[in-house]
This record gives structure tokens, sequence and C-alpha cells, in this order.
């Protein structure tokens, strides 16, 4: 292991299940005689004992929201997206063992091992220290996240929360098109013909999810919606 993590603020008592965690599925690969908890089992339950901490924090900090807003808030948080910048900003990825065919990856794979890892971390904590640390270490670090506001412009859903909010308020799905425009492409997106917005820019699929929004922002604004 290069060094002993800072970020944990504690040391573990087997360091092994540590060093598990820390060790992706393709270093394995390239070195069968390693002798290891298992990566994939350790996300797994990493990933059910950080969903039930982030339950517990948002029932109770959030007294007067209805399941709808918590699902979505709970998605949000515990989101490759989220989960990826909370694994870069304690920089976990310094500690990662990668197989050489990944070292070099960037973009959305990227992000996914630094989720995973983070999850697996999780479950080492868990394993080691028992959940009262594990809570600790999951609040101290997504704390920052809990925040309505926040938690609404970091939807990684934004389409389906429009989707979600415009059959329940106006029995409408949102809808969709577009155009050429001079500098790209031109979306629009509207609800009922009285709500909408345009973006442009080049690519479609982005643009529909940056047009959705919008969208939700204004009408959180105007109708002060959730």
């Amino acid at each position: 292991m290069k060094g002993y993590p800072r970020f944990l603020g504690f040391r573990f008592r087997d360091k092994t299940l540590l060093e598990a965690a820390l060790t992706h599925p393709s270093y394995r690969n390239e070195n069968p005689l390693i002798q290891l908890a298992d990566f994939d089992r350790l996300e797994f339950f990493g990933d059910a004992i950080l969903n039930y901490v982030i339950c517990c924090k948002l029932f109770d900090s959030f007294p007067e929201a209805n399941e709808g807003v918590l699902s979505r808030f709970r998605s949000t948080l515990v989101s490759r997206k989220i989960l990826a910048r909370v694994a870069q900003e304690i920089g976990l990825g310094r500690y990662i063992k990668l197989g050489q065919s990944l070292v070099h990856e960037k973009g959305s794979f990227k992000s996914k091992i630094l989720a995973d890892t983070l999850e697996a971390v999780i479950a080492a904590i868990f394993e080691d220290q028992g959940l009262k640390k594990t809570e600790t270490f999951i609040l101290k670090h997504m704390g920052p996240y809990l925040n309505a506001r926040r938690l609404i412009r970091l939807d990684p859903n934004p389409k389906s929360t429009l989707q979600e909010l415009s059959q329940k308020h106006w029995k409408k799905v949102p809808e969709y098109s577009w155009k050429r425009a001079r500098k790209g492409i031109r979306v629009e997106v509207r609800i009922a013909r009285k709500y909408r917005t345009a973006v442009i820019g080049e690519n479609r699929r982005a643009l529909e999810e940056k047009g959705a929004r919008e969208l939700l922002k204004k009408l959180r604004q105007e109708l002060k919606l959730v």
C-alpha cells in the first residue's frame, strides 16, 4: 500500500481488509497468486451499507420531504457521479491498485472505478471498525452534499425527475424538440405549452438533460415545486 490513507482518520486492525478494498479485480487478474478478500463482494456490501446510512440521514434531515423527494435525494447521493467526486476529493485514487490495462483509463470508466472502490472501502471499514465509525466516515465526506439545493442541482437524472414532476402536476410528459441552429443544435423542452426552455449546443442527448435541468430550476423558482 502506498503509505497509510490519511482520509480514514484511523488505522485498520486487519489491514488485509483495506488492501482488498483497494485492489481492483483487474490487478488481481494480472496477479493470480494474490490472496485477499473479494473486491466485488466488498463493493456489493458497501453499497448496501451506504444506502442504509444515507437513508437514515435523509429521513432525519428532511422531515417534510415525501417519499418521492427522499428517493431522488438518495439516488443523487449514491450515484456514480457523487461517489466518484467524493473519492477524488479524499485522494482515494492514489491508493487503488489497477491492472496495467486500466492504469490510464479516463472518463466514465475511471469514475466507475473510483465509485466502486469507495463502496468497497466502506464495507472494509464496517467489517473492521463497526457501524458507528463507518457512519462517521460516510457522513464526514458526504456531508457537504446533504443540502437540498445542492442535491437538486446535482440530480444525475433530470429528465426522469422532470417527467415525474410533470405527470404529478399536469398529467403530461415533457416534450422535447430540436432543430439545427447556427451554433449546432437547438433543443426545446416544454410542458403543457406554458412552461418551456431552450438550449443550444452540439450533443442532442446532453442538451436534453441540460434543458430538463434548467426547466426544473425554473419551475421550482416560479411555482415552488419540489
